[in-house]
C-alpha cells in the first residue's frame, strides 16, 4: 500500500478534487434505497466547483427516458437509478446502479472534475454495488445498464 501522508489535511470531507460533499444529501438517497421513494437522483458538482448537489430526482415510476432527459450534452453528472432486474434463478429483483454520466462532448476539465471526484460520493453512497459508465447517449440503453446491475 502507499504510505499515508505525513500530515493530515485540515477538511476530512475534502474529495481529492477539493469538490466536498454535504452529507444531508444521503436523506433522499437512503429513503430511494430503504424505501423505493425515488426512481432516480442526479448530483451535479456546482458551478463554484466546491459541492456536489442534488439537481433532480424522479418520483417512483418516473421513466428512464425521463433520466436521460435530464443528463446534459456537453457536461457530466452522477446518477442513481433504480433498476429492475431479474436474477440468474428467474426472480425479480430492484437494483440501485451509480451512472456515471461524461459527454465525450463535454470539454476536458469537468470530465477531469467528475472523475475525481466521483469516489468520495461513491463511498459515502453506501449500498451500491455497481457503476455504469455513458459518455454519449448510445451508451443510456436500459438492457445494457440492466445487465450491469446484474440481470441475468
Amino acid at each position: 500500500g502507499r504510505a499515508d501522508p505525513p500530515h493530515r489535511t485540515p477538511d476530512e470531507g475534502r474529495m481529492a478534487s477539493g469538490v466536498t460533499f454535504d452529507p444531508t444529501l444521503l436523506a433522499p438517497f437512503e429513503e430511494m434505497k430503504l424505501r423505493s421513494k425515488y426512481q432516480y437522483l442526479i448530483y451535479k458538482i456546482s458551478d463554484d466547483k466546491k459541492n456536489i448537489i442534488l439537481e433532480a430526482q424522479g418520483e417512483k415510476g418516473a421513466s428512464f427516458e425521463e433520466f436521460c432527459s435530464k443528463l446534459p450534452d456537453m457536461d457530466c453528472r452522477y446518477g442513481i437509478l433504480d433498476v429492475p432486474i431479474t436474477t440468474k434463478s428467474g426472480a425479480e429483483a430492484n437494483k440501485l446502479i451509480f451512472v456515471c454520466w461524461s459527454d465525450d462532448n463535454a470539454s476536458v476539465k469537468p470530465k477531469m472534475l467528475y472523475a475525481s471526484s466521483k469516489d468520495a460520493l461513491k463511498k459515502a453512497l453506501t449500498g451500491i454495488a455497481e457503476e455504469y459508465q455513458a459518455t454519449d447517449r448510445g451508451d443510456l440503453n436500459m438492457d445494457d445498464i440492466r445487465k450491469k446491475a446484474g440481470s441475468a
